[in-house]
């Protein structure tokens, strides 16, 4: 019988101030009173599953194939430029795989920042694309954002990556909900309001859980936690990783961080996966 499957793509890189993902993270002090920003690169992850029940599943989709073209906001392209080529490509990742997005099944928006979600134009009209998971606080926090400031671009949302796209339509969840007996989706607020994490039970490899920009990286999760600089409500956050931590101890599972690249070298990439 078929066993699940988890696949790391490499998506390219972001380079910005260590700030955004660590807050404060070159705090002066009396010592170093003028302490230097420090510029750094972190890695743009999508997860992909193969289920021999669900099919392929899709956890984000990164940024848009234009994104460093014009379609990002100025202010984006020079905070947080996207390093990647052509092989970094989401349709050329799936290649690799010997898969379209007509192939995949079922796409989850772990959450709709512009560096996760900007890839949905890709499967428009199609199957997955008539279903994208994500979760209603998400949907309604990052639409009221949008909307109420009448804006294209507020924070790190980006209305035309999920808005108005021909053939995309969302499946919102509540809560977390189980997928299979092997996959849940966990709700962990905090980085945004509707925030997913995908937990991923493997018959050899063991427990992983991909928590995305719940924490960016190992500083974020701690312990102790430590802030990232962009954040939807820090006391959810928190609450969030205790309990992603909890989880990580019942299962003896692996957390992978959504920008978090020391972590990154050391994962298999697709082509090749975890079983």
């Amino acid at each position: 019988m078929e066993t699940t499957k988890l696949y790391f793509i490499s998506h390219g890189y972001l380079e910005n101030d260590a700030a955004l993902n660590v807050l404060m993270y070159t705090q002066a002090t009396i010592d170093e009173p003028n302490k230097p920003a420090i510029w750094h690169r972190v890695p743009s992850i999508i997860v992909l599953i193969s289920h021999p029940k669900l099919g392929w599943i899709l956890v984000d989709t990164g940024s848009h194939p234009e994104a460093m073209n014009g379609r990002w906001p100025e202010a984006a392209r020079k905070n947080a430029p996207l390093i990647r080529t052509a092989e970094d490509m989401l349709d050329a990742r799936l290649a690799e795989l010997r898969l379209t997005p007509a192939d995949i099944d079922y796409v989850i928006a772990s959450h709709l920042h512009i560096d996760h979600a900007g890839g949905l134009c890709l499967f428009q009209n199609t199957k997955a694309g008539k279903r994208v998971i994500v979760h209603e606080q998400e949907l309604k926090q990052s639409l009221f954002d949008l909307f109420v400031h009448n804006q294209e671009n507020v924070g790190a949302y980006l209305r035309s990556d999920f808005v108005g796209l021909d053939g995309i339509e969302f499946d919102p969840v509540a809560g977390d909900t189980e997928l299979a007996d092997d996959i849940q989706l966990l709700w962990l607020p905090g980085h945004t309001a509707g925030q997913l994490g995908v937990m991923v039970h493997l018959k050899n490899a063991g427990t992983f859980i991909f928590i995305s920009d719940a924490a960016y990286n190992a500083i974020n999760y701690g312990p102790p936690i430590r802030l990232p600089g962009i954040l939807h409500d820090s006391t959810a956050l928190v609450r969030s990783l205790e309990r992603v931590r909890w989880l990580e101890r019942r299962y003896d599972a692996k957390v992978i961080f959504g920008h978090d690249l020391a972590q990154f070298e050391t994962l298999k990439k697709s082509p090749d996966y975890y079983d």
